[in-house]
């Protein structure tokens, strides 16, 4: 598994390379190439992902999630790319997206990365079980204050789109939709969906929102919209 996450690794530094030559149709389908293998290998990993616990499959999930979403706009470049605005307005989408996208995909890689050669040594009886924990709990703090860094950023820089999350989420719960979809506010809202994400995950850890898993996919509810 180890040699499989390095590999998507070098895939992902591969893919970030060819990135600047998006208007070029040999790059783009290589790109494409590239976004299937990395599927593929993750799809391969995801089946051992439990072995390794719920933080790592939460991990997997989330970068198969990322790369599908990219693969997604590289298809439309493909599909626009003898027509010049279609073609330059789908490139700006992937840029766009990919602000994000490679932070977050290559923290997943490092993360899961380190999960596996940790796992190894403790099968190997080198690390007591207690110290992956503590492990576990310093990489949530992390996360969690990275995510409210961003969070900061946001509410300085478009406090409108934390507003628009919010009312838009709370009018949903209003209208009898308990648990909503991140997809449901990217349509009303027009802002991207990783934005609405970190905007949701931030809210929920200031105790706003609450979150829960359904059909692998997160949904959201203002915390006092009332029970199920």
């Amino acid at each position: 598994m180890i040699e499989k996450l390095k590999n998507l690794r070098t895939l992902h530094r591969g893919f970030e390379e060819k990135l600047p030559l998006l208007r070029d149709f040999q790059a783009l389908s290589e790109c494409y190439q590239i976004l299937n293998k990395e599927i593929q290998i993750l799809s391969e990993i995801s089946d051992e992902a439990f072995k390794l616990g719920r933080e790592f499959e939460r991990y997997v999930q989330e970068s198969l999630r990322l790369i599908v979403q990219m693969k997604g706009l590289i298809e439309d470049a493909l599909a626009t790319f003898n027509e010049r605005d279609r073609l330059e307005f789908s490139i700006r989408k992937i840029i766009q997206f990919n602000r994000n996208y490679d932070y977050i995909l290559t923290e997943n890689l490092n993360s899961m990365i380190t999960y596996a050669e940790f796992m190894e040594i403790m099968d190997k009886g080198g690390v007591p079980s207690h110290f992956m924990e503590r492990i576990s709990k310093a990489e949530k703090i992390v996360k969690d204050f990275t995510l409210l860094i961003k969070f900061l950023r946001l509410l300085y820089d478009r406090p409108s789109d934390i507003f628009k999350v919010e009312f838009l989420l709370r009018t949903l719960n209003a209208q009898g939709l308990k648990w909503v979809e991140v997809r449901h506010l990217e349509r009303e809202t027009g802002i991207p969906r990783d934005e609405i994400q970190d905007i949701l995950e931030a809210l929920t850890l200031i105790g706003i929102t609450e979150r829960m898993e359904r059909g692998g996919e997160s949904v959201y509810r203002v915390r006092d919209s009332g029970e199920d």
